[in-house]
């Protein structure tokens, strides 16, 4: 039974779609079937998957997303909210022997506002009003005029990661466990890349001529009608099929409908700032608590 030594457990809006992509690329790694195979994910989670999932389909279903990785070095794959599931910790946990642990974080207000313009435009699950501010007091009270897509309700929350954080260091050694910063992927990724292959095993040297493609960025959308019948569309199709189509037409539809992401308002500035304040406290603790250095996030 072939199962992965490698979870990117955590977190959404964190550099994660990038960081697997350049793990896969490497000779002596193996990706799961499918980035995101969200099988470990507890029974009321808004993503669990009723055709594909641990609850009902046990260790054998898992392994089915890993069988052509044969003698692969490292098998991996990527769920990034494996850190919020009790599900996820119990069967990592129990594997034997136990998988590396990455996760990858990010400034707690600087991910919130990345969540709410991803799911705002990429997904647009979000009313267009919406203003920062407006989302975020919707969020700290978990507030069902929020979708439960994307877990938009549980952004604030799930952004104290000291608190999803605790039960993963009380189940596995710190020697398991690895905790990057997304700002350090996005200011220099050559050596962010090297110092994860060299945490994991394998050789950092790959990385020095690689290419680092881009992935899964947030944009603005123009014409919101046509980007969500494209994504009507899109979920029709085999993957196969999707993939071939977004090659050949990926660059004309982006220039047609997409665009970069707005400046920041003013006010958007002051509720990140707010942000700021009341995230100090959670912040602290992660960085007693997890020896983690989070110069980068002052």
């Amino acid at each position: 039974m072939t199962l992965p030594n490698l979870v990117i457990a955590g977190a959404p809006k964190c550099g994660t779609t990038s960081l697997f992509s350049w793990l896969t690329a490497h000779p002596d790694v193996c990706g799961a079937r499918v980035k995101e195979t969200q099988f470990l994910l507890d029974h009321d989670d808004p993503l669990f998957k009723q055709k594909s999932n641990f609850r009902d389909h046990g260790l054998d279903g898992y392994q089915s997303y890993f069988s052509h990785c044969g003698s692969a070095t490292v098998v991996v794959e990527a769920t990034p909210t494996y850190l919020y599931q009790a599900t996820a910790l119990e069967v990592l946990a129990s594997l034997h022997p136990l998988p590396q642990i990455i996760f990858v974080l990010r400034k707690p207000s600087e991910r919130v506002y990345s969540h709410y313009q991803f799911i705002r435009n990429n997904h647009l699950v979000l009313d267009p009003t919406l203003s920062f501010r407006e989302f975020v007091a919707l969020a700290k009270v978990r507030d069902p005029r929020l979708p439960t897509r994307a877990h938009a309700r549980e952004i604030v929350a799930q952004s104290r990661y000291i608190d999803y954080l605790e039960p993963w260091a009380s189940r596995f050694p710190r020697s398991h466990l690895h905790i990057f910063l997304f700002e350090q992927l996005a200011r220099s990724k050559r050596p962010f890349m090297r110092a994860v292959a060299q945490r994991i095993g394998i050789d950092p040297g790959f990385y020095d001529s690689y290419d680092y493609p881009r992935q899964n960025e947030t944009y603005r959308v123009r014409f919101r009608r046509l980007h969500q019948t494209r994504k009507r569309v899109a979920r029709r199709l085999s993957p196969q099929l999707r993939a071939t189509l977004k090659g050949m037409l990926e660059g004309g539809y982006s220039r047609l409908n997409l665009t970069k992401a707005a400046d920041r308002t003013s006010d958007e500035t002051e509720v990140l700032l707010e942000l700021d304040r009341e995230f100090v406290p959670y912040n602290k603790s992660l960085a007693s608590e997890m020896a983690v250095d989070l110069t980068l996030w002052s």
